[in-house]
């Protein structure tokens, strides 16, 4: 009975260590990003090194195997560790990751890919209008553009059907929850939507519309296991503000991907045809620039 009592104890601290903290809130009401924890930092979990980041796999650690995020909560898991939610500004970067979905059969995972539908931060600007078309981003990329969604290219996965049947991105929650009433202009996008249904996320879905495994827009509450990646901004912030070099102070799992590079090749050596087009337009770019974001 006392062995079962300890293993019990140690089990229920082991949960409670790895258990999500709530986002902190602003003034405003909204969520706020955390900033690096240095201990956190100097301890973050590398299940996989390439061209010079760490990656954290969550479902390949086992206290974090069955646990899944919303994308605030998986964003700010990673930013305690001087890491991002992954962005796949590169082909290789995503190829490499459908890869490995493909192999360890992931249903999603979560980017930091997000549309720019903020009030009062610039997200209705003329340069990023329609929304859904030129408002995408990599958050975790210093804000880096994602190109249009309307146009073809060998930079971006988007899948072309999702829940409404329609290229991605399509809003499908957002638009079919509709607009909301409300006294204080709260929880609204600047196209009026309600904030929480819009599929302002991105994610990577491993063929759940039969469509292989490619990018779908989610509403951000969606939940999903995620990819962590070393942020080159949050480690420098650290050491210029901390006087801590944390950019090799990682942790190697015993469960992690040693040759990247076979797994990237087999995907590439998959894949034989690029997407076909979209099939339906949803405006016409404009000129690339930077997301005004913070």
């Amino acid at each position: 009975m006392r062995l079962f009592l300890v293993g019990l104890t140690l089990g229920l601290s082991a949960l409670l260590a790895s258990a999500q903290q709530p986002a902190r809130i602003g003034p405003d009401g909204k969520p706020l990003l955390n900033r690096p924890i240095i201990e956190e930092c100097k301890k973050r979990v590398s299940h996989m090194v390439w061209n010079g980041h760490n990656y954290f796999l969550s479902w390949r650690e086992p206290w974090h195997k069955f646990e899944d995020w919303d994308w605030f909560n998986g964003r700010n898991f990673c930013r305690d560790r001087c890491m991002d939610l992954v962005s796949f500004d590169t082909p290789g970067e995503y190829q490499l990751f459908a890869g490995i979905m493909r192999q360890d059969n992931v249903s999603s995972i979560y980017t930091s890919g997000r549309k720019c539908n903020f009030k009062g931060k610039g997200c209705d600007a003329a340069h990023l209008q329609p929304i859904n078309v030129n408002g995408w981003f990599w958050a975790g990329a210093n804000n880096k553009r994602i190109l249009p969604t309307n146009e073809p290219s060998s930079e971006s996965f988007w899948s072309q059907r999702g829940e409404s049947g329609k290229p991605q991105p399509d809003n499908y929650e957002g638009v079919l929850e509709g607009p909301i009433s409300t006294e204080f202009d709260i929880g609204i996008t600047i196209e009026g939507l309600q904030e929480y249904h819009d599929e302002a996320c991105l994610a990577v879905l491993n063929n759940k519309y039969g469509d292989d495994i490619a990018w779908h827009d989610v509403a951000c509450h969606f939940r999903s296991v995620i990819v962590c990646e070393d942020s080159d901004q949050l480690i420098e912030l650290v050491k210029s503000q901390d006087n801590e070099d944390v950019h090799d102070t990682v942790k190697s799992s015993d469960k992690g991907i040693s040759d990247p590079d076979s797994v990237l090749a087999a995907e590439n050596q998959r894949v034989v045809a690029p997407p076909p087009a979209p099939q339906d337009f949803r405006g016409s770019p404009n000129q690339i620039q930077q997301v005004p974001m913070s």
